[in-house]
């Protein structure tokens, strides 16, 4: 083995090159040296003649070529070859050669050699060498890209996988071409072969996406837009979308779809506008009143003094009586509006609210009406921090506001109970605070109100009806009244189906932690888990949502509904392990969607829901009622109630 270097001026390569040249024959490595000597490449060399030459040459040193003989003692260039490879795939090889047939040439080109060159035209060696190189350069710049590339699809993908915005691609007629984990779960769909047969399947109004498509095809991407989507299992989300035409290779008309969740979003957002609302309302309402009391005491003090200076004239005194009456009613609505607008002089203490409605029930038997039974039931409550006057004044409201829902006579129910609230609950109610309440409830079975009555109907002077007749101050005040007293009020009511006001009043301090603890000590429990398939049926949109996902966050399968026909829909396919249905639905009520179910899957427990109290659904019809929920539940209740009932079904069905 020799080693000699020979430094030359450079050439396009502009390097030194090391090189390893196998060659048994002096005269030929001689020659080989010339051609590139005489090429003025720069490099240095090491010589081997046999093939553990050669492997150890390979193994202690890096070369930048290989030059190699095709007939070596023992051995031959197809064997070097071999060995380099096994080493290094972009290494450069030229084959040296006397005579080389055409299928030699071809199978060393096809093993990977660089090129060949026959002994007789070395002058090629120089330009084949420079050629291998520039291929070896090449082939590296290729591979370093191809890593690249590797990398950044790797990154992109696992920027996709993991992206809590929804990702989809669909073709032209609307067939999904790819999507990802974040709008499965968006969908609540466990894979891929569980989602809708196309985009257009999932949208709650199919005008929204023939609008969102031809928009996209016209501008090229839509961003922002807005739609409902319908899930799978049933459930209702608002979600923003951005379109974007995609370009060749994908098909024609494809689509990209970027989604994002809203729906909790807007819910709060409706509830953040209607508090903003009332609290506009009752800044002027009690700006107002503050103003017109002193115009009021003024007409007051002077028709005091009118009265008393002209007393001896009949006329004259009637005249001042009167405006003394209207005087005083009009200091009544500036109460009212005070009231309203939270802005009345509270004078607070413990008071026990079963005895305010049971003092109140005998005054009210006197204004109510015969045609109307009325009828009171009482639950065990804690004291609440309160004026009594003031919460007297809620309740004579209610009254009269069911008195005057039913002109043809009904019942009136009263209520009195204690709920418990915890931190789920409060998350779709943001301006209720966790702890308990004794809640007043009123109920009546008068002419009821649409969904846009119940938007409107605790603003002051709101014409409630088909007649446009204004209910005055009478309910706003009963909203500001529970509102000063830290506490909320909610109404149930569907058209022809009465009506029901829940006043929700936070206990007095030592009553709340004692509640909190209790509310925490339930968290910690894990008994109220489950994997059963529920089937949910419920109009109230945000209702139906709060329920669908605390049953899913326990781990339960849950077919959500809007209406009863949907329901049953739902299980054409499914059996249920449970339903949860309210009582008043369109379509087909809860009492006829269960009678339904029990008929398609016998000894199904039902679960009935509902605003009004269990003894009113008694008298519509729904006698046969087990498990019952008053609304507005908990998640806590319900999980629990869910799987009570589902535990004592399955206890029967083994006994059975």
């Amino acid at each position: 083995m020799s080693n000699e270097a020979i430094d030359l001026a450079p050439t396009s390569t502009h390097v030194a090159l090391h090189l390893l040249i196998a060659e048994d024959s002096p005269n030929d490595l001689a020659l080989l040296l010339l051609e590139l000597t005489r090429a003025g490449v720069r490099y240095s060399h090491t010589h081997v003649e046999n093939k553990i030459q050669f492997e150890d040459a390979l193994a202690a040193e890096t070369f930048d070529a290989v030059i190699s003989d095709y007939r070596l003692p023992g051995w031959n260039g197809i064997d070097a070859l071999d060995a380099v490879r096994v080493r290094d795939s972009y290494l450069p090889f030229l084959l040296v050669t006397g005579i080389l047939g055409d299928e030699a040439a071809v199978d060393c080109i096809k093993r990977g050699a660089n090129d060949y060159i026959l002994k007789d035209h070395l002058s090629r060696l120089p330009r084949a060498l420079e050629r291998a190189l520039a291929e070896r350069a090449m082939r590296r710049e290729h591979s370093a890209s191809q890593e690249a590339l590797r990398v950044s699809e790797l990154r992109n993908r696992d920027l996709i996988l993991h992206s809590i915005y929804g990702i989809l691609r669909a073709q032209a007629d609307g067939t999904f071409i790819d999507t990802n984990p974040a709008l499965l779960r968006i969908l609540n769909v466990h894979s891929s072969d569980h989602q809708p047969g196309g985009v257009q399947d999932i949208f709650r109004f199919p005008e929204q996406y023939a609008q969102l498509m031809a928009s996209c095809r016209e501008f090229g991407q839509v961003h922002g837009a807005e739609a409902e989507w319908r899930r799978p299992d049933g459930g209702i989300i608002a979600v923003r979308l951005h379109l974007r035409l995609l370009s060749p290779p994908d098909p024609a008309g494809s689509v990209e779809v970027i989604v994002e969740d809203v729906t909790e979003l807007r819910a709060m957002e409706r509830q953040l506008r209607q508090s903003q609302k009332f609290e506009a309302v009752g800044q002027l309402a009690g700006g107002i009143a503050h103003d017109f009391n002193n115009v009021i005491g003024a007409i007051l003090g002077w028709a005091e003094l009118g009265l008393e200076a002209h007393g001896g004239d009949p006329q004259v005194a009637e005249r001042f009586t009167r405006i003394r009456e209207q005087a005083d009613r009009a200091a009544t609505l500036t109460r009212e509006l005070l009231a309203f607008a939270r802005r009345q002089v509270l004078q607070p203490r413990a008071v026990d609210l079963n005895t305010i409605t049971s003092d109140i029930m005998g005054f009210l038997d006197k204004i109510i009406g015969k045609n109307i039974e009325v009828r009171l039931t009482t639950g065990t409550l804690e004291p609440i921090k309160a004026d009594p006057a003031q919460i007297e004044h809620v309740l004579m409201n209610l009254c009269l506001h069911a008195r005057d829902s039913m002109p043809n006579g009904g019942f009136l129910r009263i209520e009195t109970e204690t709920a418990e609230l915890d931190d789920s609950f409060c998350r779709f109610y943001p301006y209720v605070s966790p702890g308990s309440y004794a809640v007043l409830s009123v109920a009546d079975t008068g002419i009821g109100m649409d969904s846009e009555t119940r938007e409107h109907i605790f603003e002051p002077f709101f014409a409630e009806g088909e007649q446009g007749r204004s209910r005055g101050m009478a309910l706003a005040t009963v909203y500001g009244i529970v509102k000063q007293h830290g506490g909320f009020i909610h109404v149930y009511s569907e058209p022809g189906q009465g009506s029901l006001f829940r006043a929700y009043f936070p206990l007095a301090e030592h009553s709340n932690a004692a509640a909190r603890a209790a509310n925490s000590a339930a968290k910690s429990s894990g008994g109220i888990r489950g994997t059963e398939t529920i089937l949910l049926a419920e109009d109230h949109e945000s209702i139906r949502e709060m329920a669908r996902h605390t049953l899913l966050g326990l781990g339960y399968r849950v077919l959500a509904a809007s209406d009863g026909e949907e329901a049953l829909r739902l299980c054409e396919n499914e059996t249920p392990d449970l339903a949860v249905l309210d009582v008043v639905m369109p379509k087909l009520s809860g009492p006829a969607t269960a009678a339904a179910l029990v008929r398609l899957f016998d000894r199904l427990p039902v679960v009935f829901t509902s605003g009004y109290s269990q003894e009113n659904n008694e008298a519509d019809g729904v006698a046969f009622v087990e498990h019952y929920l008053q609304k507005p539940y908990s998640p806590t209740a319900l999980a629990r109630l869910v799987r009570e009932v589902l535990d004592r079904s399955r206890v029967a069905s083994t006994a059975a």
